[in-house]
């Protein structure tokens, strides 16, 4: 009677443990087969040069991960995830953020090592917790700017820098 409920019970485990991956993919394609179910999508050193329209189609995303790729602009139609709470785009070519995306839930976004320097103003009102900037070449004066586009979230970012001699 034991040993059956033990076996049970890592039955029940494994099965758990199985049904807790099945909503992250690390492949576009398999996750556009599960659409519905699909929560997390990592999509990191993919050697992606635009960003892929067809993450839009997972309508339950949480979590995207397109970090250390070539992408160069995240679309303003990103704003259709209703769900997407965390973004990680670090190690791209980004310059800057659609302003659509100010009205989306993500409280997590990792831009470090692009090429972000300001946001639009409409960022005030974001529900960011955490923006990490880091290994990108800004002023004081552009950091001061950003810190008040956040005033509620965790910033990280590196040393400010004079730019090229740039005036502050």
């Amino acid at each position: 009677m034991q040993k059956r409920f033990f076996l049970s019970l890592v039955a029940v485990f494994l099965c758990c443990i199985g049904v807790c991956q099945n909503d992250t993919y690390s492949n576009l394609e398999d996750a556009l087969k599960n659409k519905e179910s699909v929560k997390t999508l990592i999509l990191k050193k993919q050697k992606l040069e635009n960003f892929p329209m067809e993450i839009l189609e997972l309508e339950n995303l949480e979590r995207l991960d397109i970090s250390r790729n070539y992408i160069k602009e995240i679309p303003k139609e990103i704003s259709s995830l209703k769900k997407l709470h965390y973004l990680n785009a670090a190690q791209n070519y980004l310059t800057c953020l659609p302003k659509e995306m100010a009205s989306m839930p993500i409280d997590t976004l990792i831009l470090w090592d692009n090429m972000i320097r300001a946001f639009d103003e409409s960022f005030i009102d974001s529900k960011i917790k955490y923006l990490d900037l880091r290994a990108i070449q800004m002023t004081r004066k552009e950091q001061k700017a950003i810190l008040r586009l956040f005033p509620n979230a965790k910033v990280k970012k590196d040393h400010p820098c004079n730019c090229g001699g740039r005036k502050e």
